[in-house]
């Protein structure tokens, strides 16, 4: 059966964003919409008359033409270009959009931007991920509290909240504040990545598609020795244990936070973690690893897979496509597919793959706290939760990409025969948002060109994942500041350690000291942070 085509790859309208660092307008006073300063719930602050709710009836487009500044969590992806999408979307709500590129809050230039004022009236990024937490991007006057201005001018979005419990649960604090508008993925849409071969070699050479850690020492040592791959497993670091589980799944560990019967988990603690170490670290030697993977971007991984020199790697759905149409208009007869994530012993379902939450918290909208234009930013926003913004969203512009037959969108020749040669997904990259946009996704069942890639996430879904994943918790704003500074310190050491063990530098018993310096860097105090989270979480 051919899976939905889901798009998770696109990074939708933000491809058009260029780094920008500058908004208009600055901290402290009211707004202009007379919109007052406010407490942690979003409600007026003792003593301060809050503003009428809006009783009557709204109507798109929005009067009076306002303009919006927005910024996203994306820095590298593009210069400014208005596509079909943004003119649609500017015509039915009647609210302009100033771009101004992205940043991410890793990055010093966040920092900077915060230390200027001058942010933008609306700026998706991940607020779980704020210094402090989100509540503390609140405290600071960064952002807004959303819950009056839901009440008073989202109701689609808070009908969404209404008839979604399990969704109103995962976007708000355990004090029950709303922070931003979030990106929320349909149940197919949280898998979207995992392993991918060279399936033409695997034919030549009489092996199977791997589903086990030693069919795949096979495979890649066929690549190598019979096919002349330099690297026959190119991946980036992005790919090892903490983004997706990789191959660490295999050993029943995965290198990031999960929970076990209700135990918040740490993977690079777990015995199992070793042992994945101590079999990369053979490939590595053995050259089966590609040897630039910690030092790899997209576009190099993309020329080995493309070029012979690799005939494996781990990522996204679309790097399928991507090749394989590389190959046809190459006349190749390269031929790329998904991979099951794999297990030790044939047969078994491996315990994790790559899945994300309902709401990851990336690609969520808060809104400037001294926006001049408060409530365009929410009604521009809320836009995208109704049904006729959900359907542009997914589908496009009725009558240009779908038409509705039988009460059901379907897609029109300009997406699935363009006269231009462009693939759907390519069009629909112009006209829609699909992913990575504060919206409930909803899928498009629009087909891929190659059988490969529509059937992909369909062989990378079969995992335990979805019994370990953590939630999307949210710690007080004291034990955000806790975690952030304990964390600076682990990540970097953790990633430091793993490269040298796996390239060789330090031997597999190493990683008996990696794990008692954890425990010195104060891993014991995170975990117990995240455990109290957790529980909370549970039980809002």
């Amino acid at each position: 059966m051919k899976a939905r085509r889901l798009g998770f790859w696109r990074k939708g309208w933000m491809a058009v964003a260029v780094m920008a660092l500058f908004a208009s307008g600055c901290f402290g006073g009211s707004g202009a919409d007379g919109s007052l300063p406010t407490d942690k719930t979003g409600t007026a602050a003792p003593g301060q008359q809050s503003p009428a709710a809006a009783d009557e009836p709204f109507e798109y487009p929005m009067q009076g033409s306002p303009e919006l500044t927005l910024m996203t969590e994306f820095p590298d992806m593009g210069t400014p270009n208005a596509g079909p999408i943004d003119e649609e979307y500017e015509k039915r709500t009647g609210i302009a959009i100033r771009h101004l590129g992205g940043v991410q809050m890793q990055d010093n230039k966040f920092n900077y931007l915060l230390a200027s004022g001058n942010l933008p009236d609306i700026f998706m990024n991940n607020w779980l991920q704020f210094p402090g937490g989100p509540e503390k991007a609140i405290e600071q006057g960064h952002i807004l509290p959303l819950n009056d201005v839901i009440d008073r001018y989202a109701p689609n979005f808070k009908r969404v909240l209404e008839e979604n419990p399990e969704i109103d649960k995962m976007v708000k604090t355990d004090s029950g504040i709303y922070y931003a508008f979030p990106f929320i993925r349909s149940e197919t849409g949280k898998v979207y990545g995992g392993p991918i071969v060279r399936k033409d070699w695997l034919d030549e050479l009489g092996l199977p598609v791997p589903t086990t850690i030693g069919e795949w020492y096979t495979a890649l040592k066929a690549f190598k020795e019979k096919k002349g791959a330099s690297a026959p497993l190119t991946l980036r670091t992005l790919f090892m244990g903490e983004r997706t589980a990789g191959f660490a799944g295999a050993f029943g560990v995965m290198g990031n936070f999960y929970v076990e019967d209700g135990k918040v988990k740490y993977g690079y603690l777990e015995p199992g973690y070793r042992d994945y170490l101590a079999t990369m670290s053979k490939w590595y030697r053995e050259g089966l690893l590609d040897p630039d993977f910690a030092v790899l971007d997209l576009e190099s991984v993309d020329k080995k897979m493309m070029s012979g020199a690799s005939g494996a790697t781990v990522g996204w759905f679309s790097y399928i496509e991507k090749y394989n149409l590389a190959a046809l208009s190459g006349d190749q007869a390269a031929q790329y597919v998904a991979a099951p994530y794999p297990t030790l012993a044939e047969g078994e379902i491996p315990k994790f793959g790559q899945l994300d939450n309902a709401y990851a918290g990336t690609s969520s909208a808060a809104i400037k706290a001294t926006t001049k234009n408060l409530e365009a930013a929410v009604r521009w926003l809320d836009y995208a939760y109704s049904e006729e913004g959900s359907l542009l969203n997914t589908f496009g512009i009725e009558g240009v990409t779908y038409t509705m037959k039988n009460g059901e969108p379907a897609y029109t020749d300009l997406v699935l025969a363009n006269p231009e040669g462009l693939s759907g997904d390519m069009v629909m990259l112009q006209y829609a948002h699909q992913t990575n946009f504060p919206m409930i996704q909803r899928d498009s069942q629009l087909e891929w060109k190659f059988e490969e890639t529509n059937e992909a996430v369909d062989v990378w879904r079969k995992t335990k994942h979805e019994d370990y994943l953590l939630p999307p918790i949210t710690p007080t704003t004291e034990e955000a500041g806790e975690l952030s500074a304990l964390m600076d310190g682990i990540g970097e050491y953790v990633k430091d350690a793993e490269l040298r063990i796996i390239m060789g530098e330090d031997p597999i018993g190493a990683y008996d000291e990696m794990a008692k310096q954890l425990k010195r860097l104060g891993i014991d105090r995170i975990l117990a942070i995240k455990q109290a989270a957790y529980e909370r979480y549970v039980n809002r």
